[in-house]
């Protein structure tokens, strides 16, 4: 069987095998083209054509090009992950009076991240810590099934539009085939990745492990951060990454990243399901130490009229605090990283106790209990109610906020900032110590003062 040994355009419209019609061309790459078509026995469902006509000298190297293309294919067809494009079928037809050969691939609809970038514009620390949250877990399938994707980039990740999440598509099964073909012939072989996303070990010498997947995936995540090519981020004089000055993240992403781009692959982690933990790590070390800091905070006792004791209610509190950080350590990173930093986990998932919570994780120092106070009713044998005065309370968050964000910006330590600046509050107000401010206006003044000696602790670092 003679195959189609040169690529000719298909017109809009062509049908293929009494079934796939071609929509347009999307794609061309060295071994054919890539369609967008759709099924018309399948309800006109929208499907991806990809092409395989390597530039080969023989029909023997043609066959042998075949047979390691359907096997390939093969691998493909047994993934099953939501985040992965389906295999449907090896599609075999002639053109022209030409046999050739398809992979038919379910379509994504949605924007590639290239795109996204060109567009938008460079993405926050937020976003990319949960395309990467969003992403391990595909890689960490993979790399199980004993495949490696090779080609990691912003131009083969696509956002669906359907729920927002990455899809990883392009594999590298054509060049594979093409490149073993290569081999066997003595013929020059066809790098299989992108230069400046691809580790040395990949585009020097061909190989490819799992964490050349991950040095793929942290360069992606650079671009995007930065606005930047690879080229412009990497020195290659020194043979390093030199990105920092380009992008204002957390220390703690920045080292992740830096680990990922390790140049030798025993340096980098052994696999994606270990940078899950890590980020699982960072994000419930944080958790942790704002419990920490709610456990060592001094409370003014309660009414004693009242038969309520503060500190029993605050024990009790910061307990049912600790047992929802528990639950939420077994969720995706993505959840958890980006649910505390927006405020967007969902009600339901997270309890009441877990709604206080992601209210306060960005509350500074002494204030903490005295909002959290402020904005519910507490008495030993009721539920939390909604306190009245919500205005104030609102004011009162964006401008916790606006001085959390100055803090990231600045890449400080908030836990030790909001100590620094309690204890500059305390050496001008030794009486107040142990006495719980509220939203009462004999208070308002004393936090006016909090905030001033916070901005003007952080003037000083900008």
């Amino acid at each position: 069987m003679e195959m189609a040994k040169t690529s000719a355009l298909l017109r809009d419209g062509t049908i293929l095998n009494d079934r796939y019609r071609i929509i347009r061309q999307i794609g061309r790459g060295g071994f054919g083209r890539t369609y967008l078509a759709e099924d018309t026995q399948r309800y006109r469902e929208k499907c991806v054509l990809k092409e395989f006509a390597p530039q080969v000298e023989s029909d023997r190297a043609l066959r042998k090009a075949e047979e390691l293309f359907e096997r390939e294919a093969g691998i493909l067809y047994k993934l099953k992950h939501e985040q992965i494009p389906r295999f449907e079928a090896l599609l075999r037809t002639r053109i022209d009076g030409k046999n050739c050969l398809f992979l038919v691939q379910e379509y994504i609809d949605g924007d590639s991240y290239w795109d996204l970038l060109q567009r938008g514009g460079k993405f926050s620390e937020k976003e990319v810590a949960k395309l990467l949250a969003e992403l391990l877990p595909v890689l960490d399938y993979i790399h199980r099934e004993n495949l490696i994707h090779r080609d990691i980039s912003p131009d083969n990740l696509i956002k669906r539009n359907s729920d927002g999440k990455p899809v990883l598509i392009d594999f590298g099964c054509v060049k594979i085939a093409a490149n073993a073909v290569s081999q066997s012939t003595g013929k020059h072989i066809t790098l299989i990745g992108k230069k400046g996303y691809a580790p040395e070990e990949q585009m020097g010498r061909g190989k490819a492990v799992p964490s050349s997947d991950l040095y793929s995936l942290a360069a992606t995540i650079l671009v995007l951060l930065t606005g930047k090519q690879p080229d412009e981020l990497y020195d290659s004089y020194k043979g390093r990454w030199n990105w920092r000055s380009h992008a204002k993240i957390s220390p703690e992403l920045a080292k992740i990243l830096d680990k990922m781009l390790a140049y030798h692959p025993r340096d980098r982690y052994s696999s994606a399901e270990k940078v899950s933990q890590v980020l699982t790590a960072k994000s419930h070390s944080f958790a942790s130490s704002f419990i920490s800091r709610l456990r060592t905070l001094v409370v003014a006792p309660g009414d004693p009229h009242s038969g309520y004791n503060s500190t029993e209610a605050i024990s009790s509190f910061v307990s049912k605090i600790s047992s929802n950080i528990s639950r939420l350590k077994t969720q995706t990173f993505s959840a958890q990283m980006t649910g505390f930093a927006s405020g967007k986990i969902e009600p339901a998932k997270l309890g009441r106790f877990g709604l206080i919570l992601l209210g306060v994780v960005v509350v500074p120092g002494f204030l903490s209990f005295s909002l959290i106070k402020s904005w519910f009713n507490l008495s030993p044998s009721s539920s939390l109610k909604p306190s009245r005065n919500t205005s104030l309370l609102q004011r009162e968050q964006d401008r916790q906020q606006e001085i959390y964000q100055r803090i990231k910006a600045l890449n400080l330590n908030s836990s030790s900032f909001y100590e620094r600046v309690d204890r500059v509050f305390y050496q001008k107000y030794p009486e107040l110590k142990g006495v719980r401010l509220t939203e009462k206006l004999e208070h308002r003044q004393y936090r006016e003062k909090w905030y001033q000696i916070a901005n003007k602790l952080l003037e000083k670092q900008e």
